[in-house]
């Protein structure tokens, strides 16, 4: 099992832009500039550089920014590389990836990708050309289903207006005539009433028919060469005028449901880089021994959110876990968004150092909640064995309890240390006994073999329970 620090302490980069474009302005007064986000990878890298988008942006009067891959980070509309990213997850922007994003819990002060996004007026955001590259009807409908829910959110922040791509098309070498006709059916539903009618902060800019030629490939004369699918600079010098027109009239023509406040966008401060657990080898680099009394602070610390990590396993859509609001009891929770076939699984969990308090205690317990019934998650907690500290071998044996989700509500749950069993396919390895003063870390574990699981669960008030 790896373990990743899925939390990182990002720029805070607040925001508060009257958009003016339409409102008659005094003498003497400057509207405010409409700060402007594209989320890309190396396909808009190119359409930005090459085809003068910042500059074209610049002079209409937007503050133009851009975040590519995470090694490359944040830019300024001046074109200064910040040094900075905001942890896209996998660095994943096809349409799964742009689900998971979506699907993150908002946080004030941001604390992950999404949160970082609504920072801003206008938030373009594109997949690159392999999701182009359709190869089912069933791939064409996930598409639709991963689109559908992005659409549910962005109705949730009508002060923001929406502007996604439609995926640029492939060269015949990198795909087939079947696949590209679903490439284009995609476009086209993507740029349907079906799909945007009654969606006043959603406008899709339609890159692949920009692009592609009559059999949805992309047009010779913007071709690199026959095997790569990047739009060579004539391309880009073609897309990007046409790019920022599009931008421009959309938003003198969008009306937020609440115009933000004024302000300023300062600059990201310097990244803080958190170190990632690594664990099943003979040393665990970075390994952070919190204490374990610190886990039941009810997660309304913010900073809490930077000790959980994650795991994925495969059959896995999508997967998410981060502080989200309202708690049980206060500002905060924990909470999963999963997206999970039958094989599928899926994880959160903190380590900390072992509490011999914990032997004084019967167990412990916490409220939790989910978006709809019959959902599984197993609470796990892993015990080292005393030869081989955790913190040196990164090797403990868990011990877990399985529930299920009600119909609504936050539940209450108690779990005795006599309640955890080791589960079978751990075998006949590690520890036999459960010790709760040896605990090293805890996982709340989402997956059910038998039925696909999507959804959300809430997590708040750990609490250990007294010995009665």
């Amino acid at each position: 099992m790896t373990h990743h620090n899925i939390w990182r302490i990002t720029p805070i980069i607040t925001i508060a832009i009257v958009i003016l474009l339409l409102v008659p302005v005094p003498a003497g007064a400057q509207p405010e500039r409409v700060q402007v986000l594209f989320m890309h990878h190396s396909t808009g890298e190119g359409v930005i550089w090459q085809g003068g988008v910042r500059e074209a942006f610049t002079a209409l009067g937007y503050d133009f920014w851009d975040h590519g891959y995470n090694e490359e980070g944040l830019v300024d509309p001046t074109g200064n590389y910040l040094g900075v990213n905001w942890n896209v997850p996998g660095d994943n922007t096809d349409p799964d990836g742009w689900f998971n994003i979506f699907n993150q819990p908002v946080t004030d002060p941001p604390s992950n990708t999404f949160s970082h996004m609504l920072a801003y007026d206008v938030v373009i955001f594109k997949s690159c050309f392999p999701s182009s590259n359709i190869d089912s009807d069933a791939m064409f409908q996930e598409y639709q289903r991963y689109f559908l829910s992005m659409r549910d959110v962005m109705d949730q922040h009508p002060d923001t207006l929406f502007i996604p791509f439609t995926t640029p098309p492939l060269v015949p070498n990198e795909t087939s005539t079947e696949n590209a006709a679903r490439a284009r059916r995609w476009a086209e539903y993507l740029t349907s009433d079906e799909y945007l009618a009654g969606h006043p902060n959603i406008q899709v800019f339609d890159f692949f028919s920009h692009l592609a030629d009559e059999n949805g490939f992309l047009r010779a004369e913007y071709r690199s060469d026959e095997w790569d699918s990047h739009p060579n600079e004539i391309a880009n010098r073609a897309v990007g005028p046409v790019l920022v027109t599009f931008v421009d009239q959309a938003v003198r023509e969008f009306e937020p449901g609440m115009a933000p406040p004024p302000g300023e966008v300062p600059l990201p401060a310097e990244p803080v880089e958190q170190p990632e657990v690594e664990t099943g080898g003979e040393d665990i680099t970075g390994y952070q021994a919190y204490q374990a009394s610190d886990l039941f602070d009810g997660f309304e610390s913010v900073e809490s959110a930077d000790w959980w990590w994650d795991y994925i396993n495969d059959g896995v859509t999508a997967f998410d876990c981060g502080l989200d609001q309202p708690g049980y009891s206060g500002d905060h929770a924990l909470r999963l968004a999963f997206d999970l076939s039958p094989e599928g699984g899926a994880g959160c969990g903190v380590d900390f150092a072992p509490d011999p308090a914990w032997a004084e205690a019967a167990g412990f317990s916490f409220y939790w909640r989910a978006d709809q019934p019959d959902l599984v998650m197993r609470v796990g907690l892993a015990v080292e064995d005393p030869a081989r500290p955790y913190a040196d071998s990164g090797e403990a044996t868990p011990f877990e309890v399985e529930l299920i989700s009600a119909d609504s509500g936050w539940q209450h749950v108690t779990i005795l240390w006599d309640d955890l069993v080791k589960p079978e396919w751990v075998g006949d390895t590690g520890i036999d006994a459960f010790d709760p003063a040896s605990v090293v870390w805890v996982v709340f574990d989402v997956g059910y073999w038998e039925r696909p699981q999507v959804g959300s669960i809430w997590i708040d008030d750990l609490q250990l329970l007294p010995v009665e």
